[in-house]
């Protein structure tokens, strides 16, 4: 137990890469999208286009993870990469023109990739020499980390642009990546004393077999969710909500991700295969579809919990599944091959929202098809198997 006790704290040290390279470098620009639109005049698409170009960096991040991590070792990867979303949010900050932004915007994704892969990658190494249940609370706490990200960003953020206005977003950058610099201090120790895979040690595939189906459904489901986390600040700023209503909003969101590993532990504990994987996406796929479908006040706020609850714990689910259906010594490959194709659906998401947007002048259909890709990611995930021991 004594074990598990410092392995739990050194989890929550490594749970500080989700925080920042998806709370702060990816999520909190949906709360700086309606500021930057007004300062900078974009479009709909325009706006989603940031997000498309960080998915894009996201992708090139993803593919390039397992050999950077073989290269330099896990620890330097990791902690590297985390250094360099730091420095992208300082960037971010710093400037109004598009294409800088646009450039700052990929790198933070390709920053964020490796360290959110290679985080994810020792963690999972940390869960092999504990129990299944304690595995899950781990694994859970790690991505957590996400959670608890976008309830800091919900504080902050507001907080500056209701002192500065919409042109204060560029405090709004500051401000996070002030936070994003002390996540990584306390990331930075926690990989220091974790145990991490050897680049040397035994053979590597760089496409590990077995994880078509979870592929599939991984794909659908970058796809499917990043409208959602791009444009829901957005669209309930449309539909009449205050800045405080909007902050509630979305520390309601993130605090229900933050909770979701312990809410879903049980779940992931009894899975087999893609089993959880597939629940979490057909209740991912209610929240993304009620906002398509009403703009009730109260209805807004179930999506917001629901979407929190389900969007982690998924990534969580599909890191499981994939690190029982492969060797050991493959884990960080499989990781990566997952976050690559994730990365892949999320290309094409937010830009495709955006245009949507732009000719019906609402964001309602795009959310709507989204929803129905995330039921498709389901069916894929509800059949992949696990592992064969021995195989």
């Amino acid at each position: 137990m004594a074990a598990y006790r410092k392995d739990f704290v050194v989890v929550l040290g490594l749970a500080a890469s989700p925080l920042i390279a998806l709370g702060y470098s990816r999520f909190a620009y949906a709360l700086l999208l309606p500021a930057m639109r007004t300062e900078l005049g974009w479009s709909f698409a325009t706006a989603g286009l940031m997000n498309t170009v960080n998915a894009v960096g996201y992708l090139v991040g993803a593919l390039g993870t397992a050999w950077l991590a073989a290269r330099v070792g896990q620890r330097a990867a990791f902690v590297g990469a985390l250094v360099v979303t730091v420095a992208g949010l300082a960037v971010t900050a710093a400037t109004s023109s598009l294409p800088v932004l646009l450039t700052a915007r990929a790198v933070l994704g390709a920053a964020g990739a490796v360290a959110f892969v290679v985080g994810g990658a020792i963690t999972s190494t940390i869960c092999r020499r504990h129990t299944a249940h304690q595995s899950a609370v781990l694994i859970g706490t790690y991505f957590a980390g996400g959670g608890v990200g976008i309830v800091a960003s919900g504080f902050a953020v507001p907080a500056v642009l209701d002192r500065f206005g919409p042109p204060g977003w560029h405090w709004g950058w500051i401000a996070l990546a002030a936070l994003a610099a002390l996540g990584t201090a306390a990331a930075a120790w926690a990989a220091a004393i974790a145990p991490t895979t050897a680049p040397e040690r035994g053979p590597r595939r760089t496409w590990p077999g077995g994880l078509g189906r979870l592929a599939a459904g991984y794909l659908l489901f970058g796809a499917g969710y990043i409208g959602y986390m791009t444009f829901i600040v957005a669209l309930v700023t449309q539909v009449g909500f205050t800045p405080r209503a909007v902050t509630m909003f979305w520390v309601l969101l993130g605090i229900a991700g933050a909770v979701s590993g312990w809410v879903w532990a049980g779940l992931l504990r009894t899975a087999v295969g893609g089993s959880a994987a597939a629940v979490l996406f057909v209740l991912l796929a209610v929240a993304v579809g009620i906002p398509a479908l009403t703009a009730a006040t109260p209805a807004l706020y179930f999506s917001g919990a629901l979407f929190g609850l389900c969007m982690l714990s998924l990534v969580s689910a599909v890191t499981a599944a994939g690190r029982d259906a492969v060797r050991p010594e493959d884990t960080t490959a499989a990781i990566a091959l997952l976050t690559t194709v994730f990365a892949a659906g999320q290309v094409v998401g937010p830009w495709f929202t955006g245009v949507l947007a732009d000719r019906t002048g609402g964001l309602q259909l795009g959310l709507g098809i989204s929803a129905v890709l995330l039921l498709i990611g389901a069916g894929f995930c509800k059949w992949q198997p696990a592992r064969v021991p021995g195989a």
